[in-house]
């Protein structure tokens, strides 16, 4: 098959960003009526969380209601944000690399059908300067900014959503495209992302991976409104994190003690890769994430909800973003520059298509750590 792609730039105020997104963006797309438990209460919620911990977002979104002539709750990022992917992350410090660069790498599985397919770049006034893919037009699945601190994700456990058919929150709170494009925005290190991540009410069950220029990583499981954190940095004897769609941190493994058969399988995978590897080049991790599964990250299975949309490559000394889409080595990868103007594109490429196993999606229990 071929699919399209997009890369686009917007810059200015909050409000101004919105208006941009409504005119770059086929804005139908994101009316999706608010559900009846949706209530202006539960808006007026949402906008008192957003203000406090994703400042700037109201902004956006009002200036996207107003272009677009759409009621401020029934654009689908109001009411889908304040409470769906399965992921693998790894953040490899410097001291691991050859050419001495930490770097934040992942995989982003999902349906092609329910993805923005979109590589944003954002100057909002007042705001650190970002690259990342986009998630209902204003949130982020993942980025880099101008401090070279890189965010990413993958869901801990099952995913969690206001959608019908996915886990029911615990909690009110945040969906994970928010919190990363709030830490991109507002933090310029681990440090300060960590402590603006442990701070928010976060309702998704995220495996949260930050790594910065100066060496420090850190892995954020988050379950049903329980946090736990692994955090490392050079003088740290283990030079990595990693997570695939599972509860990893023994403190709050009981939460949600069993896991997808190919969670456990990717995950044991990566364990084996970051410790038979002394030393990194790039190549090899681009390599891997290409590597079909169960030797490699990528999978093909769109339909199950569970296909490559896209791998990438994020190096915090050189504040660069690298993408290859549909885990197609035909694609290429792509870099960008989060210093460097990006252009208003639309590409299109390769997507194979298979159908998974029963035994892939089996849920069998987590080993204890």
């Amino acid at each position: 098959m071929k699919q399209k792609v997009k890369y686009y730039e917007v810059s200015g105020t909050h409000k101004e960003i919105g208006k941009q997104l409504a005119r770059k963006l086929d804005a139908k797309k994101f009316y999706m009526p608010a559900p009846a438990f949706f209530t202006e209460k539960e808006v007026a919620e949402a906008m008192e969380v957003y203000d406090k911990y994703c400042p700037g977002l109201r902004e956006e979104l009002e200036g996207f209601a107003e272009e677009a002539k759409l009621e401020i709750k029934d654009i689908a990022s109001t009411w889908m944000t304040y409470l769906v992917p399965r992921c693998s992350g790894l953040a490899i410090l410097g001291s691991k690399m050859k050419d001495g660069h930490t770097r934040l790498a992942r995989n982003y599985e999902f349906s092609i059908d329910d993805e923005d397919l979109t590589v944003c770049q954002t100057k909002a006034k007042g705001k650190y300067t970002h690259i990342g893919g986009t998630a209902v037009g204003f949130g982020r699945t993942e980025g880099i900014n101008e401090c070279g601190l890189a965010v990413s994700m993958s869901s801990c456990g099952l995913p969690v959503s206001n959608i019908e058919g996915m886990k029911v929150p615990k909690i009110k709170g945040l969906q994970f495209w928010a919190v990363i494009r709030s830490i991109l925005d507002n933090c310029k290190n681990v440090e300060e992302a960590l402590k603006l991540a442990l701070e928010m009410p976060i309702a998704y069950n995220i495996n949260l991976y930050l790594a910065d220029d100066r060496g420090n990583a850190v892995l954020l499981e988050t379950i049903d409104g329980h946090k736990a954190y692994q955090q490392i940095s050079e003088d740290s004897s283990k030079k990595y994190v990693c997570g695939t769609n599972h509860i990893v941190l023994p403190e709050i493994q009981h939460y949600e003690p069993m896991a997808m058969r190919n969670s456990i399988v990717r995950y044991e995978m990566l364990i084996q890769f970051l410790e038979t590897n002394t030393y990194l080049k790039e190549t090899q991790i681009k390599e891997m994430l290409l590597k079909k599964y169960p030797e490699g990250m990528s999978s093909y299975y769109y339909k199950q909800w569970f296909g490559s949309i896209k791998s990438v490559v994020m190096d915090t000394v050189e504040r660069r973003y690298s993408i290859c889409w549909f885990g197609q080595r035909e694609n290429g990868w792509e870099d960008y520059i989060v210093a460097q103007p990006m252009k208003d594109i639309e590409q299109t490429k390769l997507v194979e298509e298979e159908t998974g196993n029963p035994e892939f999606f089996e849920f069998i229990s987590i080993k204890k750590n």
